[in-house]
């Protein structure tokens, strides 16, 4: 009878221990985990109202953007300013502006109330968070006859810190008052601050996000204090899957597979995000990601001659 108990309790032991083992790892992994989730879900989601989309879409006419006399209405959509948790759509708030002039400039300076404003995140934004968007070039989407293609000149100045830089998403995926509508899915081009990094990169990158995850991230080896001539370009593999592509003065420098996300708009911004990645521990499955934010004093974006057009292959 205690033979039989004994080895009831030992099989008990190694039931708890086998079941254990998948939790705990899952429970260290939680993060890795989510974003692996996310990006698959989000992948799918995309590929199924791609799947259901018409098939007589066309582009609209090419849309241009030199900045010589203010901004266009005709490009642009609305512009927003995020500051100490609240958001302006005029053309300067709280410590950040946008200034044109022959080009635009987004420019950032130092937040006296940093210290005491909320980290938190909070409709429609957090407190720290310091941010200059402009949203525009609207409806554009690849077809299996055309790519899609912006170009912009661009730089920062040698202060730069944060995040900044052009990139594509679906259209309607922010509101003029701050607030995401869709998920954040997006692809294209941005500068890193020396102090944060993305998957271990900073400087010029290439990315694509997948509600709002990292899915790729590659660095692209050009100095960004340089006026350069940059190049985005979408282009359809099939109803369901792209190619993006973004090229610097002509040489392409990146190329990544992506879901298909449907008629595009074009962000362009500039803010006070502090990234970090955490170094992977050996129970990890990948590093951990984390956001913050920093004030950094004053950095200028710079922009300028923004188009975008089809280009029949």
């Amino acid at each position: 009878m205690d033979t039989k108990q004994d080895r009831k309790k030992r099989v008990i032991k190694i039931a708890l221990l086998v079941l254990t083992l998948p939790v705990l790892f899952a429970g260290l992994n939680f993060q890795q985990l989510y974003s692996a989730w996310t990006v698959r879900s989000e992948t799918q989601r995309l590929a199924k109202l791609a799947g259901d989309a018409p098939d007589d879409f066309e582009n609209p006419a090419p849309l241009t953007e030199d900045f010589e006399e203010g901004l266009s209405t005709t490009f642009w959509d609305f512009t927003i300013i995020n500051g100490a948790g609240q958001v302006s759509n005029e053309t300067a708030w709280h410590t950040a502006d946008m200034v044109i002039d022959h080009q635009l400039i987004l420019r950032h300076v130092q937040d006296p109330k940093f210290e005491t404003e909320s980290p938190k995140w909070q409709e429609p934004s957090s407190g720290q968070y310091n941010n200059v968007t402009l949203i525009g070039g609207s409806g554009f989407e690849p077809t299996p006859s055309s790519d899609v293609v912006v170009e912009f000149k661009s730089r920062v100045d040698e202060n730069f810190y944060g995040t900044a830089g052009v990139i594509l998403q679906p259209a309607g995926t922010l509101q003029a008052d701050g607030m995401f509508a869709l998920p954040f899915d997006m692809f294209g081009f941005s500068v890193i601050g020396s102090e944060s990094a993305v998957n271990g990169i900073n400087g010029p990158i290439c990315y694509l996000a997948l509600n709002w995850i990292p899915a790729e991230v590659e660095a692209m080896n050009v100095d960004p204090e340089v006026w350069h001539t940059y190049q985005i370009r979408l282009h359809q593999v099939s109803r369901i899957e792209w190619m993006g592509t973004v090229s610097v003065d002509g040489s392409e420098l990146c190329r990544m597979m992506m879901p298909a996300l449907g008629p595009v708009e074009i962000q362009v911004w500039s803010d006070n995000y502090l990234v970090s990645t955490q170094p992977q521990r050996w129970w990890q499955i990948a590093p951990v990601l984390e956001l913050g934010f920093q004030d950094g004093g004053n950095k200028e974006f710079h922009l300028d001659d923004i188009r975008i057009f089809e280009e029949v292959k």
